[in-house]
């Protein structure tokens, strides 16, 4: 009996270890979230710096980092969720976690294009495609210095001045993190959360978090988004001519800031 009973002891420990096996997870795995919500097992500060939330105990057998991490809010009326598991439309660079988990918005969600200021700015700033990077360079005229050029800043500030007539050199607000820490009544222009950026928004990068009250200096640099993702347009750094640059897994001092600039 003794010896019948230590082999059920024995083999229940082992469908329970076999039980275990089946339920690991894997970093960048699906996992469910708080109420259920689709998830994505991430790194806890990946999850935070995209604006999802996270909970532990639901990706097993990964390290203590590794958490679910959801985010049931994004672009129009969506969710966080794998493309896969979306009858929708998804919409990419809003999401935290690996390329397929992306923003599933409800089917007929209307999408309508980015009219207005925003685009024309965006427009304008193409126009000077090919023309080389200088640092300080910019004005309402156009391109300065040698080689005659434009400096991140002075970019966006010659578009906003060509489309709008208002001079941002003049303001004082050409400068990166001058025109990123002023005070709407002195900017005039609202800043946005930078996971609700769109297409003819300026995007800022700096470390510290952007912090303009102890780090307002870290802000070192600004592009027009092409679009709600990872594409922006901008005067880059000496060598470069002004281009396309993507940001995806920009980090340290060179990741985005937490607002976006909005010409509207």
């Amino acid at each position: 009996m003794k010896s019948f009973l230590i082999f059920a002891l024995s083999l229940a420990g082992g469908l329970g270890a076999a039980q275990n096996i089946t339920e690991r997870s894997t970093v960048n795995g699906a996992c469910n979230g708080s109420g259920g919500a689709p998830g994505v097992c991430i790194d806890t500060k990946a999850c935070s710096a995209d604006g999802g939330s996270f909970i532990s105990d639901a990706c097993p057998g990964t390290p203590d980092n590794i958490k679910c991490c959801t985010k049931t809010k994004c672009g129009s009326g969506g969710n966080c969720r794998f493309t896969s598991s979306c009858d929708g439309t998804t919409k990419t660079g809003l999401c935290p976690g690996p390329d397929n988990f992306k923003c599933c918005e409800p089917k007929g969600t209307p999408k309508p294009p980015v009219t207005g200021l925003p685009k024309k700015v965006l427009d304008k700033a193409m126009e000077a495609k090919g023309i080389p990077y200088n640092f300080g360079g910019g004005s309402c005229s156009g391109p300065t210095g040698n080689p005659k050029g434009f400096d991140c800043s002075g970019l966006v500030s010659w578009a906003v001045c060509k489309v709008t007539g208002r001079n941002l050199f003049s303001e004082n607000l050409r400068v990166t993190r001058d025109m990123y820490c002023a005070s709407e009544a002195k900017r005039k222009y609202k800043k946005v959360a930078f996971s609700n950026r769109q297409l003819g928004d300026a995007v800022f990068f700096g470390g510290y978090n952007c912090d303009c009250a102890d780090h307002r200096d870290s802000i070192h640099h600004v592009g027009l988004m092409m679009d709600s993702g990872w594409r922006m347009w901008n005067a880059l750094k000496t060598g470069t001519k002004v281009r396309e640059d993507s940001f995806k897994g920009w980090s340290g001092n060179n990741k985005p800031c937490p607002y976006v600039i909005r010409f509207a």
